[in-house]
């Protein structure tokens, strides 16, 4: 059916109207028409008979009351329909939210933001105490209960919802229950914009309390995060014993296998000037590979703490390599309280220093290198820093060194950062808690 827009537009005009307002337009709009209708019909219907028109004066009044009767009984029995329906819709509407707070995990909010008053189901009055399921000033009291280091992003977000039009506005932070602790939430609201305006008037949603799944997922991660310390802790356990095992194998037979042909060497008796220069040589790379079996077997095995502290071990493995190579090193250790390190922790941390070291001789081309250690509080700081010819620290971070001490870093929850560049040598910094 075609409608007329004017005629839609008046039809919503109508429909804005209240009964009191509507009921008298009617009726003074009837009784203007009466007015002019009526005498005129009355002059044509007497026809200059005086008599007739004095009857149909007087009889004019009983016809206006019948017929506005009528009419405003019509008018009123519609709008009494209208309002019973309305009514009805509205008891309905009110059944099935009721059903829907009580069937609802979390709490439920409807909130008006033109009175600012919201409406809440039991479930939701743990989070916002109030004697009834009316809460005034709704807004503001519940953006006193978020986290303060959750609050500014909430309303951000919040903002930013009703800026860009968005209907749905989905978000977790922490809310204060009313056991004075902090829950993990996750609120779902529907942004209920005027259509006309587009700016929201009303807003519907759900609050579920995700605590527990969070604290599982956090339990979840601090188990599979143990799991991995204990199998990082048995490999590199294995590794030290297998280390120390070659270091004695190396030291108590290669080495003394040298040690006799380096015997045999020195007794052998020849004549011959040529064969006496290489047999000299022969002893000579004899000595070195004795030299660089005593070093790979003092690398390898493991430091006996009992017998001596973290630094002093630093200070034999720095002797050691300046033994064999032209390099100066500056070691801090003072601040660096070995009273609180286990065995296993100073042992990690002499790793961590001898790794670097061997990437250092390997690659840097350093003159000189810097170690500091130091602790506070419950951290403990390791910093190793050569003049060396630096690299592009994005490409090689994930090196085989680099990922050796990110390994023992596991077991103890610590931290790596590497800074260098082409031709700014590298600064290695380690933390762990102890």
């Amino acid at each position: 059916m075609y409608s007329h827009p004017n005629l839609m537009k008046l039809q919503a005009d109508v429909s804005r109207c209240s009964p009191a307002v509507f009921i008298t337009g009617i009726y003074l709009t009837l009784s203007t028409i009466w007015i002019f209708w009526s005498d005129a019909l009355v002059e044509k219907l007497a026809h200059n008979n005086s008599t007739l028109l004095v009857n149909l004066q007087n009889q004019k009044g009983i016809a206006f009351v019948l017929l506005s009767s009528i009419l405003l009984f019509v008018i009123s029995h519609s709008l009494y329909n209208r309002l019973r329906n309305s009514n009805k819709s509205k008891t309905t509407l009110e059944q099935k939210f009721e059903a829907l707070n009580v069937a609802a995990r979390g709490g439920m909010i409807d909130y008006d933001t033109e009175t600012k008053t919201a409406t809440i189901n039991e479930k939701m009055s743990f989070f916002m105490p109030s004697g009834t399921h009316k809460i005034e000033n709704f807004f503001q009291t519940f953006m006193e209960r978020i986290h303060i280091a959750d609050h500014a992003r909430v309303r951000s977000e919040y903002e930013m919802a009703n800026e860009t039009g968005q209907n749905v506005w989905t978000t977790e932070y922490r809310l204060l229950g009313t056991d004075g602790i902090y829950y993990s939430v996750l609120s779902s609201l529907f942004l209920i914009r005027d259509p006309e305006t587009n700016k929201t008037h009303r807003l519907i949603g759900e609050i579920q309390d995700i605590t527990q799944l969070r604290n599982l997922q956090a339990e979840y991660y601090n188990q599979q995060l143990k799991h991995k310390q204990r199998l990082a802790s048995t490999i590199i356990k294995a590794q030290e014993n297998e280390r120390n095992r070659w270091a004695q194998e190396l030291h108590d037979n290669i080495s003394q296998i040298l040690t006799v042909i380096n015997l045999y060497l020195g007794n052998t008796n020849v004549k011959i000037d040529r064969n006496i220069t290489m047999i000299n040589e022969a002893k000579k790379m004899v000595n070195e590979v004795q030299q660089e079996i005593r070093f790979l077997s003092a690398a390898m095995k493991p430091p006996v703490f009992s017998l001596m502290t973290l630094e002093q071990s630093l200070d034999k493995l720095i002797a050691d390599i300046t033994r064999v190579k032209k390099i100066g090193f500056s070691l801090t250790a003072s601040e660096l309280d070995e009273t609180k390190l286990n065995d296993e922790q100073k042992l990690m941390i002499y790793r961590v220093v001898q790794e670097q070291l061997n990437n250092i001789l390997k690659y840097a081309e350093a003159n000189h290198i810097d170690i500091s250690l130091h602790s506070e509080n419950e951290l403990v700081h390791i910093q190793l820093t050569d003049d060396g010819k630096g690299f592009d620290s994005i490409k090689i971070k994930t090196g085989l060194g680099f990922r050796n001490i990110q390994s023992r870093l596991l077991v103890y929850n610590g931290d790596m950062k590497l800074e260098s560049s082409p031709g700014k040598g590298c600064r290695l910094s380690v933390t762990f808690h102890i």
